[in-house]
């Protein structure tokens, strides 16, 4: 989830179970969707796919699994969004690489890119709490926005890819990732300023929004 804070506070006790089973299952796609990747990579040698299956990775299964294990250990939910989104982050600098850049040219650069952005993205929400003291929330807002952000330039690049060759699969994972970075922002956005769902709730309806996108970045990756 976009950079959101995985708990079950409110709702019902199966609403929360369901919301952590969407959870793993969003792990689970994500280091499935990898493999994929990184056998199409064992086949071809290309390097872009191999990007792409990394990218995935970091921005799915990592992601995820910060949250859980992060906020299953007690970390305030600054800490837990500033890891679970500078993971994020840098798989999806991955990802376009691997569908706007030349990897087999710039890997270093590509790798370099990723890492200095995560970095980035984990350090400074903390410097500028420290030297402004700002409203946490407000810091939160900025580090959940900041993957949709990326997500929708990275979607369009991937769209753009689509009506330029005009091949499906670059469709479905536009969608797949669009679904997964801007879906995910706007869902958060429209159940927490619209509604007054449930922790619980919410997780399933944005964990089934990225289950989702995940889910057509796979048939992206196996469609024949």
């Amino acid at each position: 989830m976009t950079g959101i804070e995985i708990t079950v506070e409110g709702g019902s006790t199966a609403v929360g179970l369901f919301a952590f089973g969407l959870a793993f299952a969003t792990i689970v796609v994500g280091v499935w969707i990898a493999l994929v990747a990184y056998r199409g990579y064992r086949r071809s040698g290309e390097r872009s796919v191999l990007f792409l299956a990394v990218g995935i990775a970091l921005a799915s299964t990592v992601r995820t699994s910060a949250s859980i294990v992060f906020s299953t250990a007690g970390a305030s939910s600054v800490v837990t969004n500033a890891v679970a989104v500078s993971s994020q982050f840098a798989g999806l600098v991955l990802i376009l690489y691997a569908i706007y850049g030349r990897p087999e040219r710039h890997g270093g650069r590509a790798v370099a890119a990723a890492v200095l952005g995560g970095l980035l993205t984990l350090i400074v929400p903390f410097v500028v709490i420290d030297t402004f003291g700002p409203n946490e929330s407000l810091v939160e807002a900025g580090l959940n926005g900041l993957p949709a952000i990326v997500g929708a330039f990275v979607t369009i690049q991937a769209y753009r890819g689509y009506r330029r060759y005009g091949q499906r699969p670059m469709l479905l994972l536009a969608v797949g990732l669009g679904l997964l970075t801007v879906g995910s922002f706007g869902t958060i956005t429209g159940l927490y300023v619209l509604t007054t769902v449930s922790d619980a709730g919410a997780l399933v309806v944005i964990g089934s929004v990225e289950l989702g996108g995940l889910l057509a970045i796979l048939r992206s990756l196996t469609r024949e």
